[in-house]
């Protein structure tokens, strides 16, 4: 193989690998919003379907009432894949922001002081994934056009916003496998109900 044809093969395999980042990232966002939806009617269902049930008590001396258990969990699953439904879609959306905003601030260091910003890989292993969504929904500190002068700030606020898209990246996903088996377990478990 020529020194051509292998940078044609590079070449061809950097557009597939783009092309296939592009449409996992589509496909993620599809199955969030899908069983984000999914488990939004079935709460809706389940809240209907409560007048079949008895009214919760609080007693003792009586024995459990397993189809009201059933039923209690069932809701609370639910419900709880609602929330990482919403979690995953609001660390994607913050993902993608911080994401965009690192590309922007690569391109303007290189116009600036033509020089690369790091690719090295960010150790997000003692990171809290969700103290750092909270943090993201109340501040993200972006690199200023301010501060595109001052190189050591750059480099300093850009590996920090690195590390908070990975995290924001991993949360997502993790949060979105987290629905799903709660999704599937809430259907389960109220299946046992009705049949």
């Amino acid at each position: 193989m020529t020194e051509q044809e292998q940078k044609d093969k590079v070449k061809e395999y950097s557009e597939r690998h783009q092309q296939w980042s592009n449409q996992a990232l589509t496909q993620f966002g599809y199955s969030t919003n899908l069983f984000t939806t999914i488990g939004i009617g079935f709460l809706a269902y389940l809240i209907n379907e409560r007048k079949k049930f008895p009214a919760i008590t609080i007693d003792f001396e009586q024995s459990v009432n397993w189809s009201l258990l059933l039923f209690v969990i069932s809701v609370c699953l639910t419900l709880l894949t609602v929330v990482f439904g919403l979690i995953s879609i609001t660390s994607r959306l913050y993902d993608i922001r911080i994401t965009r905003h690192l590309v922007l601030t690569r391109k303007r260091v290189m116009k600036k002081h033509a020089m690369y910003l790091t690719d090295k890989h960010t150790d997000i292993s003692n990171q809290s994934k969700i103290g750092n969504f909270f943090r993201s929904l109340n501040k993200i500190d972006f690199v200023t056009g301010n501060d595109i002068s001052n190189i050591q700030t750059v480099n300093t606020k850009f590996e920090s916003l690195r590390m908070q898209s990975k995290l924001l990246g991993e949360l997502a996903w993790t949060s979105h496998k987290l629905q799903l088996v709660l999704l599937l377990l809430s259907v389960i478990i109220y299946s046992t109900l009705i049949f």
